[in-house]
């Protein structure tokens, strides 16, 4: 049963994380022009597409529920441990898109669409803890 509500909340926070992505970067594109990186070992820049972010937003939520899992299998708290780590994660993510980002704007923006990514999904995961380690009122 707490499985299931997990993949739940997972799933939930990966489809909103993605709807909260594609806005992101439609708005990154209309303010800012074609988002510009230089993929590691690429010859040169590159235009971002829309749908190069649905990959990465899918695994980042598969690895949020891992990590949920395992926080509450081995942490007596373990919402706080869940979301300290991954504020620690987002921080140092953070600093990827500078070193591919051609553009300033354009690194700022891809830590945007991070952060536009995480809240989603750390935020329903984290309450999925939470109700996970309440008691259960019928026992």
């Amino acid at each position: 049963m707490a499985q299931n509500s997990l993949l739940r909340a997972g799933g939930l926070g990966i489809i909103g994380a993605l709807i909260l992505v594609f806005i992101t970067f439609l708005i990154a594109d209309a303010v800012s022009g074609p988002l510009s990186v230089t993929p590691p070992g690429g010859d040169g820049p590159e235009a971002l597409a829309i749908g190069d972010t649905i990959v990465p937003t899918v695994l980042g939520g598969l690895i949020g529920v891992g990590l949920a899992a395992l926080t509450r299998r081995f942490f007596s708290n373990p919402s706080r441990v869940f979301i300290g780590i991954c504020i620690a994660g987002l921080i140092l993510y953070g600093i990827a898109p500078f070193s591919a980002a051609e553009e300033t704007a354009t690194a700022i923006w891809l830590n945007v669409m991070h952060i536009a990514a995480a809240i989603p999904i750390v935020g329903l995961l984290s309450r999925w803890l939470d109700a996970s380690q309440a008691p259960d009122p019928t026992t």
